[in-house]
């Protein structure tokens, strides 16, 4: 089993190298032209996180997210959309992440719905209305380092504190208004051309810019550049995806959008015994609310746990209601 699913995954990950010569051969190859969108939508970036969003629905579908699964999963996404842009040479250089997620959900408020900006938010909404959150839980590279961390802490023996939903979504929403203020009053700015430009706040807090391997001008342009990524992976250790949870835009609408998903992580409640090991397990505060039946519950990035840790396997992934008398 385990020389299968390694086989698999190498072969995702050839296919994946090999996506830049085939989408090149496709669009020379196209007879009609096509429009912005869909040129930029058929990039091999983008086609390799539709992929891995499917493949990792299928396994979590089936139950065979294993751990030495999940890992190389984790890993393919880190390396592919937050490593291999540093690399100047091709393939490699096709899945640099620009823009990234934060910058296509807040920039287009300073400078407009771009086609860039509304290819990367459709396909994180796309994933996020399939699935439970597959863009932010699997695919987004800051989001498989973070989640790639918690595994590590567990192995490591060091006790995790749960951030109460309530409050991590009440500081993720305020500095989104708080932004959103800044940059109606531009507060934050720089003069460009003669003009003032509003600077986003996102800027100081974008954990994506800290996979950028690249010298400032100045010892606090480096610090802004790189706290914001050093800061998230020491707390990652203590607090289960603490820049998901407290910082980021995308996570904050994905949050929307996940309660509307057509599948989600599902409890048969007939095989439920109420032993609470799976909310003990689980390192989100989601599980509880799955058990009550919310219908607003807080942020579910499939990480797989709750269904790993349930002795009498009474949940899955499918399109019914959250609870099930089946």
């Amino acid at each position: 089993m385990l020389k299968k699913m390694f086989f698999l995954l190498s072969l995702l990950f050839t296919q994946i190298l090999l996506l830049p010569t085939i989408t090149e051969a496709a669009q020379g190859a196209a007879r009609r032209p096509r429009s912005s969108f869909i040129d930029i939508l058929l990039q091999p970036k983008y086609i390799t996180m539709l992929i891995i969003g499917f493949v990792v629905l299928f396994l979590l579908r089936t139950k065979k997210m294993k751990s030495n699964i999940k890992i190389p999963l984790l890993l393919l996404s880190t390396f592919l959309f937050g490593l291999a842009g540093n690399i100047s040479m091709k393939p490699f250089s096709y899945f640099a992440m620009h823009p990234s997620p934060i910058c296509a959900a807040t920039k287009p408020l300073l400078f407009g719905f771009r086609i860039a900006f509304i290819v990367m938010l459709f396909v994180i909404f796309l994933l996020t209305l399939i699935g439970p959150k597959l863009f932010c839980g699997w695919v987004c590279p800051v989001g498989a380092i973070q989640e790639l961390i918690a595994m590590l802490s567990d192995k490591l023996k060091i006790k995790r504190i749960k951030i109460n939903f309530t409050f991590s979504n009440t500081i993720r929403t305020g500095i989104l208004i708080l932004f959103i203020f800044i940059s109606a009053t531009s507060i934050l700015h720089i003069t460009y051309g003669g003009k003032i430009v509003p600077k986003s706040l996102y800027d100081y807090l974008n954990t994506f810019h800290g996979l950028e391997f690249e010298i400032q001008k100045t010892f606090i342009d480096n610090i802004i550049h790189y706290f914001p990524f050093i800061l998230t992976v020491i707390l990652a250790f203590k607090f289960y995806r603490p820049f998901c949870y407290l910082v980021c835009p995308v996570g904050l609408y994905t949050h929307w959008l996940e309660q509307i998903s057509l599948f989600k992580v599902s409890l048969k409640k007939s095989s439920c015994n109420d032993c609470q090991i799976c909310v003990e397990k689980s390192p989100c505060p989601t599980v509880s609310d799955i058990l009550k039946d919310s219908t607003l519950r807080p942020d579910c990035f499939s990480c797989y746990v709750c269904i790993e840790s349930c002795p009498k396997d009474a949940f899955e992934i499918r399109t019914k209601k959250t609870i099930s008398s089946k």
